[in-house]
């Protein structure tokens, strides 16, 4: 459940991407048997996200079918090629479109392929911005950086829906660095890209 008095939010899974360098799906490799799209929204939904939405782009058919019946809305962004930016946009334009969502109501990005992700994290991101804060991201720790997931504050979802299609949320989150929230998340920086990342992280094939 979500903090008491924090605002409403909703989720935004990004499992859009062709995994090129991997040679196979990302979205459905397992950790402990469990494909890492389904785990994202599990942990989306046990956070206490009000809706979760899954972008779906390359594997369309075998991400849907993989989630199955996992309490999501999906959002096939049919131009997922031409970058991060559109599945971003795709995510937005499916909560805008929810006639029931909060004008308040928060959005959090998360991709498909950071299997450490906790519920508890998630939270933490939104009482930042419940606090007052415009978005809030993960502290990746030392030279990592800092990136998704991210919450985000209602009044910059048209900032998200701005973004081209070879940018991420980073650009946004600059944009209001001074008052941007962190919150520790130093297991964010690991993620699936190459076959040796399965071995690293413990990880089996589809």
């Amino acid at each position: 459940m979500s903090s008491a008095g924090a605002l409403p939010f909703s989720a935004i899974v990004l499992a859009a991407g062709a995994s090129s360098r991997l040679g196979m799906p990302k979205q459905l490799v397992r950790l402990e048997g469990e494909p890492l799209v389904c785990r994202a929204a599990r942990v989306a939904n046990e956070s206490g996200a009000r809706s979760v939405i899954v972008v779906t782009g390359a594997s369309h058919e075998a991400v849907a079918e993989a989630l199955g019946g996992a309490r999501v809305r999906l959002a096939h962004n049919t131009g997922w090629a031409e970058g991060p930016g559109t599945s971003i946009r795709a995510g937005i334009e499916a909560l805008l479109a929810d006639a029931s969502r909060p004008r308040e109501e928060q959005a959090v990005l998360m991709l498909c392929d950071q299997p450490f992700v906790t519920p508890e994290h998630l939270r933490a991101l939104v009482e930042q911005v419940t606090r007052g804060h415009p978005a809030a991201a993960s502290d990746y720790g030392g030279e990592g950086g800092f990136g998704v997931p991210a919450a985000f504050a209602a009044e910059l979802l048209p900032e998200l829906l701005a973004l081209s299609g070879h940018q991420g949320a980073k650009p946004v989150l600059m944009r209001h660095r001074a008052r941007l929230a962190l919150v520790p998340f130093a297991e964010g920086l690991f993620d699936v890209d190459t076959p040796a990342d399965l071995e690293r992280l413990g990880l089996s094939r589809p």
